[in-house]
């Protein structure tokens, strides 16, 4: 039968008739996926909480505050609309930079089979700590 001219996804390594799929390809433990789930997920809930706690502080601090809502900075502007117009923004593009390279290296170096740095082979185990 002709091939298309694209990669198979399985290989006869040893011509027995035993076809397995692509020894390239990467395929990750349902405990690994699970473990890394629940790990981003406490990142996200982090996140989220400063996140909230921050917005929420800004009207508490305007209700409790005097020099919050009455306080005159540069061009008249009262701290409360300074950290509306400007300070939120910036808080939220910080945030947002840090929960994506936290949950980026936290999911490269749970799951996935990255490459040793002397380059030879890995395990799981190894990645874990739990090899001998």
């Amino acid at each position: 039968m002709a091939s298309s001219g694209g990669h198979s996804p399985w290989a006869d390594p040893d011509e027995g008739g035993q076809w397995v799929s692509d020894l390239g390809d990467e395929y990750d433990m349902p405990t690994d996926v699970d473990a890394a789930f629940r790990t981003l997920r406490r990142v996200a809930v982090g996140h989220f909480m400063v996140f909230l706690g921050v917005v929420v502080a800004v009207p508490v601090l305007t209700l409790t505050v005097d020099w919050w809502s009455e306080g005159r900075l540069i061009g008249g502007m009262t701290p409360s609309f300074v950290m509306a117009a400007v300070g939120l923004y910036v808080f939220f593009f910080l945030l947002a930079i840090a929960a994506s390279t936290l949950s980026n290296a936290v999911e490269d170096r749970m799951l996935g089979d990255p490459e040793p740095p002397d380059g030879g082979p890995t395990t799981h185990a190894e990645q874990r700590g739990d090899s001998p």
